[in-house]
């Protein structure tokens, strides 16, 4: 190459490296390095796929969150292609797992017709039949939490009939908690799956006042211990989140991905052993409530 080829080939890559810092600074994601954050938070966005207006308006925010998928939903594949459309910002894939609740005549309403939950009087091959069928639509997914299921996750046969499946695939669990009677927790401790359990629902009182004093307070336990926290997408969600992360960011409380507070997990348990065992695999191409 000649000297002026040899300079503009120079000032091309310029170009590029001044482009990706730009776009960088203006819409790339804001992160702590886990060892700088004074507070690691997780926030899980559930019951993604019944619509997309507020999804992009999330994914738009410049924070990790985690968006855990109903596999029924009708925007259920469009949303994990939305998820997944651009590669500078990754953003994990849970599956939300639909579980029977304590009411059951909420699995038919409205939206909930559509799902397949598993039910405490499914044999254990049709639990698993079940949620093979829901991974199969949520492909995306690095692991699963619960959708509802405050009568099924109390059931110990049926959390001890579904975690294997999940261990088998490599994939995580996340307890929503929708009752403090869970076992879900425990069966997949006993069954080898990384495990955490949500702290802080943002929006059981869905009103704005109330999911900023929510996420104020998710915060503050994320100051004492990683701390997972679950909201659902609203007008009222996404302003508080926009107001208040870059806040929180400047205190130095770093939102992460549900897997980074898994490997940290691991590491403080084990500091000899594999990060690794808890890393999810490559994406495909508080209160309670019932």
């Amino acid at each position: 190459m000649t000297t002026e080829e040899i300079a503009a080939l120079q000032r091309g890559i310029d170009r590029i490296v001044a482009d990706a810092r730009r776009w960088q600074a203006e819409r790339g994601d804001r992160k702590l390095g886990w060892d700088v954050a004074s507070g690691h938070l997780a926030i899980v966005v559930d019951d993604v796929g019944r619509e997309l207006h507020l999804l992009e308006q999330l994914l738009g925010l410049r924070y990790e969150l985690t968006f855990s998928v109903l596999p029924g939903a009708v925007f259920a594949a469009g949303a994990q292609l939305r998820l997944r459309a651009d590669r500078r910002r990754y953003r994990e894939i849970l599956l939300h797992l639909p579980m029977e609740p304590d009411d059951p005549a909420r699995m038919r309403e409205g939206d909930e017709a559509r799902e397949d939950f598993l039910l405490r009087a499914d044999s254990a091959d049709e639990q698993r039949r079940k949620l093979e069928a829901a991974l199969a639509r949520v492909p995306a997914a690095i692991g699963v939490n619960n959708h509802m299921g405050s009568r099924l996750t109390t059931d110990r046969a049926a959390m001890d009939a579904v975690m294997p499946v999940l261990a088998e695939r490599g994939l995580v669990f996340l307890d929503s908690r929708t009752t403090a009677a869970t076992v879900a927790e425990l069966a997949a401790v006993d069954a080898g799956v990384p495990t955490l359990a949500r702290r802080v629902f943002l929006d059981d009182d869905p009103s704005e006042a109330a999911i900023d004093a929510a996420l104020l307070g998710a915060a503050e336990l994320a100051r004492q211990a990683p701390t997972v926290a679950i909201g659902h997408p609203s007008p009222e969600l996404v302003a508080v989140l926009e107001r208040r992360l870059p806040q929180l960011y400047d205190q130095g409380i770093g939102v992460y991905p549900l897997s980074a507070l898994l490997r940290e997990r691991a590491r403080d348990r084990d500091p000899m052993g594999d990060p690794a065992r808890v890393q999810p695999h490559a994406a495909p191409p508080g209160a309670s409530v019932p």
